[in-house]
């Protein structure tokens, strides 16, 4: 009861709040669906009660604030519900639609006991907020910023955004590390939380840390995955969505669920459904790149083989060839070589007959010569000694001795003029016998010379010093202006020969 002091009535403060909790209780006795943003769940582990921070806000202003309170088993089935619906749990900066009772308590103050939350409301909330974001992304032209960028021939290099311990981060790499075709990828794993409140600060981070060395990763990969449908609502922000919007290298993701997909997927420059998908997605991209090369390898090693039959079957011919022609030419000449040597041969027999014809003629001369002049001077002396007895004349012992002398002399003339006819006709001889020879010695080393130029100028040995022979309607081309651009040409190597397309001509000016 009030007390009255000095004409004033004064009541305890009890009584005042016993007066708001009577009047509350008689004012509000029915149960109320209230809209809210949840502020903070509060919710406490070991009691398993929720004391929710209820606020409404206007243009960013707080224009009201209360508290509440959420029992366990009603928190229980309502988050329940939650994550059925929204695929979600009850967690911090939601817009709710709840229900509840309006009690005031004198110590505890004014608060809503909460019995239900409508998980419908704050679905089309989420997605208001969703078709929001998407709105501003492409208002500011970044919806398909990254879906714009060129996308590498080869994804090899991986920078993955993941927890370690997430089962879809262990499907996606199974499938790349050990796939049937032997493709081998390169990755990194940045890790960072994927779900709650704190993994859109994580993942931005992380994205942030790849940024500063893109050089080193070809695309970026956010995989999730065995999470079920729960927990996507951070993908819906914006401020991730721009941040993988507007990444310098395209960014692919693996988020794994099969619902309406979030705004980091939507922006992202690929989404698969599934990181297994993802990691096929990436396999594909090699086959495409793999199956037209292996085709041009079994191409081009079969062109080639034809190549190398064709030019090996015409170097065979040509080989042929020129053996024929080197051996005929061979064969000329030593026939050549056999006929000048049979000429020189009968040459120097004639040159010989009439050399020794001479000297035989030559020495009979110097013979009867010598002989009709030891006759004429000893006809001479026998004339002279006649002469001397018919006229009586006595020669002395001395004159007999002078004639002696004289008769003597002249036979010695006579033998010293026959030795030098002899000497002569010796040296013509010996002069005349080496000259022949040395004109066969040199006729033979003649015709060893014209054999080994033959044989060096053989096809065969000068095709294995690295030159070749290119053909073109059969014969051997020397200018390149007798070629076009698309004329086929077959070149001749000392092993093998190949067929070739000509594909640039430069003619140099003579």
């Amino acid at each position: 009861m009030p007390e009255i002091i000095a004409d004033k009535t004064i009541f305890s403060l009890a009584e005042v709040a016993r007066s708001i909790q009577k009047t509350i209780a008689d004012r509000y006795k029915s149960l109320y669906w209230i809209k809210a943003e949840m502020n903070k769940l509060n919710h406490y582990s070991h009691s398993g009660h929720c004391y929710p921070e209820l606020l409404e806000k206007l243009e960013g202003k707080v224009i009201a604030e209360i508290r509440a309170t959420l029992w366990k088993s009603d928190y229980e089935r309502i988050n329940q519900r939650f994550v059925e619906i929204i695929k979600e749990p009850l967690k911090n900066g939601i817009n709710i639609l709840l229900q509840a009772s309006i009690s005031y308590d004198p110590v505890h103050g004014l608060s809503l006991h909460i019995v239900d939350i409508d998980p419908s409301y704050s679905l089309g909330e989420l997605e208001r907020e969703k078709q929001a974001s998407i709105a501003l992304l492409k208002e500011e032209g970044l919806f398909e910023a990254n879906k714009l960028l060129p996308f590498p021939l080869l994804p090899k290099r991986i920078a993955i955004v993941s927890v370690e311990t997430s089962k879809g981060l262990a499907d996606f790499l199974k499938i790349i590390d050990h796939n049937s075709f032997g493709y081998r990828f390169e990755y990194e794993l940045f890790p960072a939380l994927l779900q709650g409140e704190k993994s859109v600060i994580s993942i931005i981070d992380q994205l942030a840390k790849i940024r500063l060395q893109l050089q080193r990763f070809d695309v970026v990969a956010i995989i999730r995955g065995g999470g079920g449908e729960v927990g996507l609502s951070s993908y819906n922000n914006v401020l991730l969505a721009k941040a993988i919007a507007t990444f310098p290298i395209p960014v692919i993701t693996g988020i794994g669920h099969a619902t309406n997909e979030t705004v980091s997927e939507l922006v992202a420059y690929k989404n698969a459904i599934t990181p297994s998908a993802l990691a096929d997605y990436l396999l594909q991209h090699f086959h495409n790149f793999a199956r037209p090369v292996t085709y041009a390898e079994q191409v081009l090693r079969l062109k080639t083989q034809q190549l190398f039959d064709n030019q090996q079957q015409l170097l065979n011919n040509n080989i042929r060839y020129f053996r024929m022609a080197s051996l005929n030419m061979l064969h000329e000449n030593k026939h050549q070589l056999a006929n000048l040597r049979n000429r020189t041969l009968q040459q120097s027999k004639y040159q010989l007959a009439q050399e020794k014809g001479s000297f035989q003629r030559l020495k009979s001369q110097l013979s009867t010569q010598s002989k009709r002049t030891l006759m004429e001077e000893k006809q001479a002396i026998t004339f002279l000694g006649q002469r001397l007895k018919r006229e009586n004349l006595h020669l002395s012992k001395r004159s007999r001795q002078v004639i002696r002398q004289i008769r003597d002399q002249l036979i010695r003339q006579s033998h010293q003029i026959a030795k030098k006819h002899h000497a002569a006709l010796t040296t013509l001889h010996k002069n005349l016998a080496p000259g022949t020879k040395r004109l066969l010695v040199e006729a033979t080393k003649s015709l060893d010379n014209q054999e080994r130029h033959l044989s060096i100028l053989d096809p065969q040995h000068v095709l294995k010093r690295g030159y070749s022979i290119m053909l073109f309607q059969g014969k051997a081309v020397t200018d390149a202006q007798v070629l076009k651009v698309g004329d086929k040409v077959k070149t001749i190597l000392a092993f093998g020969e190949t067929d070739s397309q000509v594909t640039f001509v430069n003619e140099i000016k003579k």
